[in-house]
């Protein structure tokens, strides 16, 4: 009986604070709805659908989830948030193809240093993807503008002189408040129109996954990939020729 009371009491206490949230939100002019980020795509070289109203949302605060579509370039970005032991030969590949990239790093990256600085040496870009890599929505304002300026901090002081400009929320959840907040903080929050399931530590079949990105690009598609296992290498090795003998080029990531 006390622990069905106790679960009741904790279930009241998370609806309480969630409704808290809401108006909160609500009150500032911002809209509570949470988009959890998730693509219907079509094929055939056409731009998948993201949830609904998500686009007005993304437009309105400086966001974007495609590059240019009138332009046959693929973008490639990474979300890191800790070292698996593969970073370098994606870098490697990157290289021999002289494809530029965004990496979206979590704080706990940073520590990473030589990795860090061979990224910006070759010329591909850092992005913010949170200091602690947290369901931002579920979080107070408060909190949550600090995780994304805490990131932006820590990167200024360990590599000064290079400018943060792009963002990514973690788990691919947001709301308007989180869209606001990190344009407010200068960045640009970049989404993605193509992705894998390529987070877990078994290697994926690289010939499999190029084939279902490739099944899916279309003019301005950002692709998302992790780095977890040792399958990244090789698929991007399959990829990437095969993007260019479709008649597309993959794009200057600094142009998203």
């Amino acid at each position: 009986m006390k622990t069905q009371l106790a679960n009741f009491k904790l279930i009241a206490y998370i609806a309480v604070a969630g409704l808290m949230i809401c108006l909160l939100l609500i009150g500032q002019g911002f809209s509570p709805a949470v988009v959890n980020w998730g693509l219907s795509h079509k094929g055939n070289g056409t731009t998948p659908t993201p949830p609904t109203g998500s686009t007005e949302m993304l437009t309105q605060h400086n966001g974007i989830f495609v590059g240019d579509e009138s332009k046959k370039e693929v973008f490639l970005t990474f979300d890191l948030g800790y070292e698996a032991g593969y970073t370098a030969d994606v870098l490697d590949v990157l290289k021999t193809h002289n494809a530029k990239a965004i990496f979206f790093l979590c704080g706990n990256y940073l520590k990473e240093t030589d990795l860090v600085k061979r990224m910006i040496s070759e010329g591909h870009i850092i992005g913010n993807h949170t200091n602690h890599h947290k369901d931002l929505p579920t979080l107070s304002y408060a909190a949550m503008s600090a995780d994304i300026a805490q990131f932006t901090e820590l990167f200024n002081e360990k590599f000064p002189g290079n400018e943060i400009k792009h963002f990514r929320p973690g788990k691919g959840r947001f709301n308007e408040a989180v869209l606001k907040e990190a344009n407010e903080q200068g960045l640009k929050t970049v989404m993605w129109s193509n992705a894998i399931m390529d987070w877990q530590k078994t290697p994926i079949d690289a010939v499999k996954s190029a084939d279902k990105i490739l099944g899916r690009i279309h003019p301005g598609c950002i692709c998302l990939f992790h780095i977890s296992n040792s399958g990244m290498s090789k698929m991007l090795e399959i990829l990437i020729p095969q993007v260019i003998e479709k008649g597309y080029t993959i794009g200057d990531a600094t142009q998203l």
